[in-house]
């Protein structure tokens, strides 16, 4: 049993190769989450002591940016870490042109990991687009952007 206290010991952050991007797949179905892993954009992983995928997390490439997307903690895991060591493991490939879209009540967790609140608005195209369909289905989200 994993205790609130994680640590490299229990738990570790993985880079999905091409070949194991069904299996990052196959974690968002299990657990009913919105999010698909794309071949060729990096997705990293946590992985139990038992080698059982628990939370994933994946960097779209787009044309003149990156969204870091389709971060997600099985449920039983989450509350205790999971999507800090996750971020933090993942962080080594984020840029000056890297943003997220989170749900408005996670801006403080994404503002302790070095992401600033900006506008939609003079960002990258690729960005304010999506941006503005996924705000239009609704959801309740702002843009971030990593501040380096």
């Amino acid at each position: 049993m994993v205790t609130d206290d994680l640590s490299a010991d229990t738990l570790s952050v993985h880079w999905l190769t091409d070949a194991e991007m069904p299996l990052a797949n196959k974690f968002y179905r299990a657990h009913k989450f919105r999010g698909k892993a794309k071949r060729h954009d990096p997705c990293a992983v946590v992985r139990d002591v038992q080698n059982s995928i628990i939370a994933c997390g994946c960097l779209r490439q787009l044309t003149d940016s990156q969204l870091l997307a389709g971060v997600a903690v099985a449920p039983d895991w989450q509350g205790r870490g999971v999507a800090r060591l996750l971020l933090n493991g993942m962080a080594e490939k984020y840029d000056e042109q890297t943003f997220t879209f989170p749900y408005r009540h996670l801006v403080p967790f994404y503002t302790s990991l070095g992401y600033v609140e900006v506008e939609p608005e003079g960002q990258p195209s690729a960005i304010s687009d999506r941006f503005h369909t996924y705000e239009k289905q609704g959801r309740d989200i702002v843009v971030m952007h990593y501040s380096v």
